[in-house]
């Protein structure tokens, strides 16, 4: 049997942009995207902690260092300035399940990797 587990985590962006003439996804800066261990197109849960909306969308490559934009349809529920969490999950076996670490990733206002680091219980 598969489970699913939160995989890694990425705390505290900032929106900096949100466009309803975009297809969707949420656009991330490379450096959080790697650090994240993300795929571009990945799945993605995104919550906002300003105003409780959640989405799940596709991860692409934001266009500047430190710039977090919510695509499409999403941003009608997100604005300039909103605190978010994106969030990827991924299946594992039991036995892989056993003691796995999701990686959490800090950023500062501005967007930039401060620390990541993974979660143990």
């Amino acid at each position: 049997m598969l489970i699913q587990l939160l995989r890694t985590k990425i705390q505290q962006l900032v929106v900096s942009e949100s466009s309803i003439s975009y297809p969707g996804s949420i656009a991330l800066p490379d450096e959080l995207i790697e650090a994240a261990g993300l795929r571009l197109f990945e799945l993605v849960h995104v919550n906002n902690a300003t105003n409780g909306n959640r989405i799940i969308t596709y991860v692409v490559r934001s266009k500047n260092e430190g710039l977090v934009t919510v695509n499409g349809a999403a941003s009608k529920l997100f604005n300039k300035g909103d605190l978010i969490h994106v969030l990827a999950f991924g299946y594992f076996t039991e036995e892989d399940a056993v003691g796995f670490e999701p990686r959490i990733i800090y950023a500062d206002a501005e967007n930039r990797l401060i620390e990541a680091k993974t979660y143990a219980f």
